[in-house]
């Protein structure tokens, strides 16, 4: 009997989909995910069910739209009776793993992970504060430039190490075990930060952005209403260059420690038969039309970087520009395994593309994203309600265009062949009338804005009983193998308390004065 795949699946936090060697850019160095690309399936058009860390790790995990597993915003909790991927992996014989922050919310902090030896276990959210005087918020755009804390500490480094050490005992240990690996990264999340010599290394090599004197006059509402979420149009010309160069630097520095692990993984002989993922759970504008950030429609928030390769999948890399979504992995996943597929899920298997991506036909239509900007499950004083216009977007991208819904305002229509920086929005051009019909009836079908509120209010309800009750404290922990958790960075930000300059960005933190 055939032993089936491992699954070693690679997972960064906001890594904009373009800025990769393998996906043309010009500058930046991904040396590791370039080779990885040259034995992969790459997709041009991958998309994330909803542009924010949570919703998206939650579709991702489930195969289902936000809207139908309660993916409202940050913080949000998995319910119990959703079938997640980890969870169906290890029903089925495989040993399941998680190294990193995952951003789950509630008491159930596995979701069918068998074992989390490092990562976001006590609702920290695995953002390490830099600089450290800003725990437990993390720094802007505006603080970008290199990291203040020690390199064996930064979660990339530990992620590296721990995933390395967990695949290698188990490889060691029970040879004949399938096993489903999810080393999952901060970077290039912010803070905008990295060891220095990544830092210098893009220093003068970006050129400017060329945004539109009268981008703002573009915008619509709903946009508007995003963007002092970021930093990004209070920053001056230079501080926007240092946090592009800090983000490219972010970008490098994690792909060096994801060559390390397939390295030492590869020299170990513990990749042989293993299918290996990709991919990030949403991107980042970078100072794309003045915004910083994610929650937007614009492609640099809801595209994602996709790599697959491995046993099964065509040998050498292939393109594909139809529409891809996260919540396909699941399934596609499942049928590269010989698994079942389970019922009921909005992913679609699209496993036939990476066995024959030149001749296979697309494995769907259109990817969807939405985002709730009023599903914040604890209500800020800046926390907006659910009847202002302008709160939530839901887009659908097909190969050549993109459809968006403004909940409360006008749709928008883009020609991402011949606008690919999306600034001119085609949906009151009478020649496009039919095209925003059918993308309209399509991004509405299974779906309303009635039925989005109402849906809300019942998981507001149901929410507290799924919660764990536990404070969060610093961003991560260690698990040891009898379940004991201890926290893995308090003497980092215990730190904070000595005197430390003033620098941009962030919040204050009133108990670092005493």
């Amino acid at each position: 009997m055939t032993r089936p795949p491992n699954v070693l699946f690679l997972l960064t936090d906001q890594h904009a989909p373009r800025v990769a060697g393998f996906a043309g850019d010009p500058v930046v160095r991904t040396q590791h995910l370039d080779a990885l690309a040259d034995r992969a399936v790459q997709f041009d058009t991958a998309i994330c069910a909803s542009p924010v860390c949570t919703p998206s790790r939650m579709s991702m995990m489930t195969a289902l739209e936000p809207h139908r597993c309660a993916a409202w915003n940050n913080h949000w909790v998995i319910h119990p009776e959703h079938v997640t991927w980890p969870r169906h992996m290890a029903a089925h014989g495989y040993h399941t793993a998680l190294i990193g922050k995952m951003h789950f919310g509630g008491r159930d902090q596995m979701q069918g992970f068998g074992h989390r030896p490092y990562g976001d276990l006590r609702h920290g959210l695995g953002h390490q504060p830099d600089p450290i005087e800003h725990f437990p918020s993390h720094a802007g755009a505006g603080a970008a430039g290199p990291t203040q804390i020690p390199e064996s500490l930064l979660q990339d480094v530990v992620v590296t190490r721990e995933s390395l050490a967990h695949i290698l005992e188990l490889h060691h240990a029970s040879p004949d075990q399938p096993w489903f690996v999810c080393a999952s990264y901060q970077r290039p999340h912010p803070p905008y930060t990295a060891p220095g010599r990544y830092i210098r290394r893009y220093r003068g090599k970006l050129e400017p952005l060329n945004v539109p004197a009268d981008i703002d006059n573009r915008l619509d509402p709903y946009a508007r209403h995003i963007k002092p979420g970021e930093t990004g149009d209070q920053l001056t010309d230079e501080q926007t260059m240092r946090a592009r160069e800090a983000y490219y630097a972010s970008v490098d520095f994690v792909d060096d420690c994801m060559g390390e692990l397939i390295d030492g993984l590869s020299d170990a002989g513990a990749l042989d038969n293993t299918i290996i993922i990709y991919t990030s759970d949403h991107g980042d504008m970078i100072g794309q039309h003045g915004l910083w950030g994610k929650a937007i429609y614009f492609e640099p928030s809801i595209g994602v970087p996709l790599l697959i390769a491995g046993p099964g999948i065509a040998p050498q890399n292939a393109r594909v520009a139809d529409p891809i979504s996260l919540m396909d992995l699941f399934p596609t996943v499942a049928d590269l395994c010989d698994l079942p597929i389970p019922d009921n899920l909005d992913g679609v298997d699209f496993s036939a593309l990476l066995r024959d991506p030149r001749n296979a036909a697309p494995a769907r239509a259109f990817a969807p994203s939405e985002y709730f900007q009023y599903g914040v499950r604890v209500r800020g004083a800046n926390s907006p309600l659910e009847t202002e216009p302008y709160r939530a977007m839901r887009a659908i991208r097909t190969r050549d265009w993109k459809y968006v819904d403004i909940e409360g305002g006008d749709p928008l229509l883009f020609d991402m062949v011949n606008d690919p920086q999306e600034l001119d929005s085609r949906a009151a051009d009478p020649q496009h009338a039919d095209r925003c019909a059918t993308m309209r009836a399509q991004l509405f079908e299974g779906f309303s804005w009635q039925h989005v509120h109402e849906q809300l209010a019942a998981d507001r309800e149901r929410l507290p009983q799924l919660l764990s009750g536990q404070k969060p404290s610093t961003p991560n922990q260690y698990m040891l193998p009898d379940g004991r958790i201890f926290d893995a960075e308090k003497e980092l930000y215990d730190a904070r308390w000595i005197d430390l300059p003033d620098v941009p960005g962030g919040g204050i933190i009133p108990q670092q004065f005493g």
